[in-house]
């Protein structure tokens, strides 16, 4: 009988898209948590209606044009529950699985079989949305053009240098401003300049031992300040780019980022040490500093950042950040670029034995009870 309630269960889960729809890493927030609240709930996931946003990402991801109809439809026919922010913070936050899982006792959800839970915001951060990276990850590589794109850029890519992934946001972003305004305004360009200084970081730490891909919507206008000193590596002969460029800047040893939220769904798939505009970071009085959107005034209750300030005596002082903030002289820290070139090296498949490589005895020191005699 369980078997025949499951084959008629009319359950879905889906993230709506506002407006005329976000770019690609603010979609996928959402998206993901639509994701983990399918799998809790055992219930039907449907991808944005993509057909609604401007930047056509139904094309990408294979979906219908008109599906907004579809389910503006479902919303119609079910029973709607959404799942909001507050929702989220009153099931205790943090690790949205659990949230969710405490919701769906809270409602009964089990126990129901036909409704359409909807969520929507930018709400939570990537933190929240842990247990949904490979679905972000998987979902990127099967869109339309991001599997062939990666081929072609895999030729361009010399293996024995370090790559550094730099994104540079300029199309829809507004032009540089001073360094003290970037906390408090949204959507602005990097300074050429820094990334300039990045790059001469880089030739004195590493000389000609690594190599430039430049992911960026710039006229060639605007990026000739780099591409007339540096040789780059560049996308923008390939197919629609969106999806396999974030996989390519998160495949990278060392990432730059925007303040995009582009740049954050790559930082966020990635296992590499990045770099972030300082200027565009918040300082705590404890010492440490988060993004630049994080504000006291609006802290919360299960705020992740909150949540990590409290759990900073307890971080070991000596482990070096996955993401470190650099200051405007472009000036990158001593222990960054060694992070990115142990990564570098620890992808070379000369020493990798699965790879059909060969790695050197390493001599363990062991020592034991003392024998007698």
């Amino acid at each position: 009988m369980k078997g025949i309630w499951n084959r008629v269960h009319l359950r879905y889960c889906l993230s709506r898209v506002k407006n005329r729809g976000y770019g690609l890493g603010n979609e996928f927030l959402p998206w993901a948590r639509a994701f983990l609240a399918s799998q809790v709930l055992n219930a039907r996931l449907l991808p944005p209606a993509f057909g609604m946003n401007r930047r056509a990402y139904w094309r990408h991801f294979r979906t219908a044009p008109d599906d907004w109809l579809q389910q503006r439809a479902l919303e119609y026919l079910l029973p709607v529950v959404e799942f909001r922010e507050s929702d989220y913070l009153a099931h205790g936050g943090g690790d949205v699985v659990t949230a969710l899982e405490r919701f769906a006792a809270a409602h009964r959800l089990h126990q129901r079989h036909a409704y359409v839970l909807v969520t929507d915001g930018l709400w939570g951060g990537y933190r929240h949305v842990e247990a949904a990276r490979e679905f972000i990850r998987s979902t990127l590589y099967q869109s339309r053009y991001a599997a062939h794109n990666l081929l072609q850029l895999r030729a361009r890519i010399d293996p024995h240098r370090l790559l550094v992934g730099m994104h540079l946001r300029l199309g829809d972003f507004a032009p540089p401003a001073t360094a003290s305004d970037y906390q408090r305004a949204a959507n602005v360009s990097l300074p050429i300049e820094w990334l300039c200084a990045l790059a001469r970081s880089l030739d004195r730490a590493l000389g000609d031992g690594w190599q430039l891909l430049l992911i960026t919507d710039g006229t060639e206008q605007q990026v000739q300040p780099l591409t007339s000193q540096w040789r780059c590596i560049t996308t923008n002969d390939l197919p629609p780019g969106d999806c396999s460029d974030v996989l390519a800047l998160a495949d990278s040893d060392l990432l730059v980022c925007s303040p995009s939220s582009f740049s954050t769904l790559a930082a966020f798939l990635s296992d590499s040490p990045y770099l972030w505009f300082a200027p565009n970071l918040y300082r705590h009085p404890e010492g440490v500093y988060s993004l630049g959107d994080y504000d006291l005034q609006r802290d919360k209750p299960g705020d992740p950042t909150r949540a990590a300030l409290e759990q900073l005596p307890n971080m070991p002082s000596e482990v070096l950040p996955r993401g470190v903030g650099v200051d405007p002289d472009g000036e990158i820290p001593a222990a960054a670029i060694g992070a990115a070139v142990l990564r570098q090296q620890s992808r070379r498949w000369e020493s990798d034995l699965v790879r059909s490589g060969v790695a050197r005895a390493i001599e363990l020191s062991r020592s034991g009870p003392a024998k007698d005699g």
